[in-house]
């Protein structure tokens, strides 16, 4: 990629500075038991347009993620963060997306750290048809099967597992960009 140099002056416009450059199929881990973690452990299983089962098998997540040379994993501490700070966060995520696009990369894809929080209710209901947010809703790094807690252990992040919302909390989101 002859451009990364350029996709940093971008990224430090929407203020992003945690950040590092991966290989994917060197540094992000895809594994099924997070996908069972989703089924068997989060409240948005079925409920949301862009959370598990909407999305592609395991399989196929782990395909499309290894098609890309490039990534970038953000790194985000966040001690309870509010709706309207997830909101912001992932909103300007999603402009920096679009601004990539816009700049050239037109195989960049967002993977959110967390699922999507365009809309106060979800109006998908479990399918992509309903979403009314479908160019701004991206799916979530572990709805794609990312074991998020590994890849970010074996890149030198911080990340342990939080007993409850007052701890500080360290989020992770994935550009994937050729």
């Amino acid at each position: 990629m002859n451009n990364k140099n350029e996709i940093d002056q971008i990224i430090k416009q929407y203020c992003f500075t945690d950040y590092k450059w991966i290989v994917p199929q060197e540094s992000i881990i895809v594994a099924q038991w997070v996908r069972f973690r989703c089924q068997f452990g989060c409240k948005n299983y079925g409920k949301n347009g862009s959370c598990p089962p909407v999305v592609p098998s395991v399989e196929e997540c782990r395909e499309m993620i290894y098609e890309y040379e490039n990534a970038i994993i953000f790194h985000f501490p966040i001690q309870s963060a509010s709706q309207d700070a997830h909101y912001k966060l992932t909103s300007r995520l999603s402009e920096l997306e679009n601004a990539l696009f816009l700049a050239g990369n037109y195989k960049v894809f967002l993977l959110q750290y967390s699922s999507c929080v365009f809309c106060k209710e979800c109006m998908a209901e479990g399918t992509r048809i309903k979403c009314i947010n479908k160019t701004k809703c991206r799916p979530g790094a572990d709805a794609m099967g990312i074991d998020v807690y590994q890849t970010a252990h074996n890149l030198g992040y911080p990340i342990q597992v939080v007993k409850n919302h007052n701890e500080l909390t360290n989020r992770f989101a994935f550009m994937l960009i050729e």
